[in-house]
Order: C-alpha cells, then sequence, then structure tokens
C-alpha cells in the first residue's frame, strides 16, 4: 500500500496548524518584548513535527533541542540559527560534531568541562552553563558556578558564555520557590554578568523579572497553557494540533451491562454507545478515565469504558451522530489541556504520545 493510500484509509489524524504556531510565537513576543526567543523544539516540537515548525518559527532567534540527533537533522534539513542543545555532549567525539555544526552546549556537569578543556576543536563553540538553583535535574550548584564560568571564559574551544537555569514550580505562580530560585540565579549572574535566560512558558506568561535577555518559550508554543486555573484561549493562545477521527459504529446496551476491557464502566441507565476508531495504539491516553469529554456535532460526549488499542467508546445517549461523523479529540473544539486532566496527565505527553503515533503510523 503507497504512503498516500495508507494516509487517505487511515482514521484517526492528527492535523498541524502552522498559522496558530506563529499566533503562539507572536503572544510570546508581547508578554517579553525586551528579550530574545529561544523556542524549544524538542522531542519533534512536542509531536509537532519539529522540521516543519522550524521553518514556520522564522521569528524566533534561536533554536532549542534535546539531542545531537535532533540537532544534526536540523542542520541537514537547512536550518542555519543559533542551536543549543540542552543535554549537551557526552564525549569528545559528539564534541567534534558540536563544532563541525556550529552548535552550542549545556555544560551541566564536571565531565563535559573536562572534555572542552582537553579537546582539540577545529572552532570553538558557544556555551551555556546550566545552574541548578533549585530543581536538582540537571545542572551545576551554585556555590560551584564561578569556577566553572572562569575555566569556560579562558577555554580556548570556547566562543563565548552564558548561564542558564530553570524554574522547577513556576505554574504555581506564587509558590515560594520561585522566588528562592530567581534571588539565587540573580545572584549568580550578578557575579559572572553573562547574557542569561531562565524564564519557560510559565515564566513568561506570569514572572516577568525572570525574563531577562532570552526567554524559552515550549509548551505555549503549541497552544497550551501550564497554568490549571487559566485557560489556552484566556491566554490569546491557539491549539496547535488538532487530533481527530470519526465514529464508526454504534449501539444500545441495557442497564447494568459494562463496557470494554475491565468492565469498567457499567451503565446506570440504557445507553446509546458510540464506537470511535481512535485508541492508545494513536497516541490516545489508555489512562483516560470515564467522562474524559470527546466532541461531536458541536456536542461534548463523556468517555466510558477503558481505550483500546485502536478505539475507545463514547455516551452518545440524546446525540445526533452517525457513522463517519468527524470526531475530535482535542483541538480547536476541545483544549487538549482538559482530556491531559482526565488522563492524570499533562499536555506535553498527549502531544507527543499522539504526534509520535501518528509519524510511526504513516
Amino acid at each position: 500500500m503507497s504512503d498516500q493510500l495508507s494516509e487517505q484509509w487511515r482514521r484517526a489524524k492528527v492535523k498541524i496548524n502552522l498559522e496558530a504556531l506563529s499566533n503562539n510565537l507572536s503572544r510570546v513576543r508581547e508578554f517579553a518584548a525586551d528579550s530574545k526567543v529561544m523556542a524549544v523544539i524538542k522531542a519533534d516540537a512536542y509531536g509537532h513535527g519539529m522540521l516543519s515548525a522550524a521553518k514556520i518559527l522564522t521569528d524566533a532567534d534561536m533554536f532549542a533541542v534535546a539531542t545531537l540527533g535532533e540537532a544534526y537533522a536540523l542542520r541537514k534539513d537547512g536550518c542555519n540559527k543559533p542551536i543549543i542543545v540542552l543535554h549537551g555532549f557526552i564525549n569528545t567525539a559528539e564534541l567534534q560534531e558540536f563544532s563541525a555544526l556550529g552548535l552550542s552546549t549545556v555544560v551541566h556537569q564536571q565531565y563535559q568541562m573536562e572534555c572542552l578543556l582537553a579537546a582539540k576543536l577545529s572552532s570553538p563553540i558557544d556555551c551555556w552553563l546550566k545552574v541548578d538553583t533549585g530543581m536538582h535535574r540537571l545542572g551545576i550548584h551554585v556555590d560551584d558556578v564561578d569556577a566553572y564560568f572562569d575555566k569556560l571564559k579562558m577555554c580556548f574551544n570556547v566562543a563565548d558564555v552564558f548561564l542558564m537555569s530553570h524554574f522547577s514550580q513556576s505554574d504555581d505562580t506564587v509558590n515560594i520557590d520561585n522566588y528562592n530560585q530567581l534571588v539565587s540565579f540573580i545572584n549568580v549572574n550578578n557575579r559572572n554578568g553573562a547574557v542569561c535566560s531562565m524564564a519557560n512558558s510559565a515564566a513568561i506568561m506570569r514572572l516577568p523579572k525572570s525574563h531577562f535577555d532570552i526567554v524559552r518559550p515550549g509548551i505555549m508554543l503549541y497552544g497550551s497553557s501550564p497554568f490549571k486555573e487559566t485557560t489556552a484561549t484566556e491566554l490569546g493562545l491557539q491549539a496547535v494540533m488538532q487530533f481527530e477521527s470519526m465514529l464508526i459504529d454504534k449501539k444500545e446496551v441495557k442497564t447494568g451491562e459494562s463496557i470494554g476491557y475491565g468492565s469498567t464502566f457499567t451503565c446506570e441507565k440504557d445507553t446509546l454507545v458510540g464506537v470511535v476508531a481512535a485508541g492508545y495504539g494513536d497516541g490516545y491516553s489508555r489512562h483516560a478515565k470515564n467522562g474524559t469529554p470527546v466532541w461531536i456535532n458541536n456536542t461534548r460526549c463523556n468517555l466510558i469504558g477503558r481505550v483500546s488499542m485502536d478505539s475507545l467508546c463514547i455516551d452518545l445517549t440524546g446525540v445526533s451522530a452517525e457513522l463517519g461523523d468527524r470526531v475530535v479529540l482535542w483541538g480547536d473544539e476541545l483544549s487538549v489541556d482538559e482530556v491531559a486532566r482526565s488522563c492524570d496527565s499533562i499536555s506535553y505527553e498527549l502531544l507527543c504520545n499522539a504526534g509520535a503515533a501518528y509519524k510511526a503510523n504513516r
């Protein structure tokens, strides 16, 4: 079967609205007008297609990816913008590739410093020194930053040194940890005076004192809100991913009968059950609970029963719907954030999974 026919016959589909991506980048500029923008397009642009996203986000000043492989793909596709690799390099061979491709590395551990000091690169590279201000994931302890910074500044393999850090609780605006991390980062930067970056999507919109020289939008670019109490629409963001399928069956199920694997839903009344051609094989979460919203014909219906590999069931009682009707799992009509909450998850995971599954199944 040709790829074209496979795509034509596939029922669960992901559509990407690139104009929405441009709109969301414009919102970043409005929130942080005095800062440059490092657009985060790792994980295949959160499932939206990294190469396509890069071509649309031409107004971004630079891109951030997680791995050397992602950066290589961008360069091979003709991207000549500055690219920062957030995980940095893992050995001298990778470091040589950074130099050859003109990539910037994040330095977050001693081993990377040692490689930089010992290597003989064809061209020096920019380094972003990651400061651990309290998230305790990747990063150099604040007490050690000055020594690392000085060594990098003196290293002949390093062109310029920047500072960066990352909030652990920026989606909770009033959390004291945000203040403590911000103060810690400011103190470090005051001693070193580097161009720096700290604000992720939530901080861009709610913590303006963290904007500094460069902001790093991720999830807001893709039309999702990082805040539980505020919708993406209220923030002026537009959904970039439209995840749709179709209704393939409907049937009457009597009171007391159960739906799906494990009988996790039992009908309390006679119920018209609709079957939608989408499941965890298409990237929809198997953890979606009974009551998770699904949109069909301008009506929000409830998911009932456990999600299967390539199908899920919805309560169609009182809803006018016919076989072949369009069903929206999330997108313009239904926020991915709301669906994620019903799955005890976050939009990042849902978007990445749906995008990856769709790409793999094409």
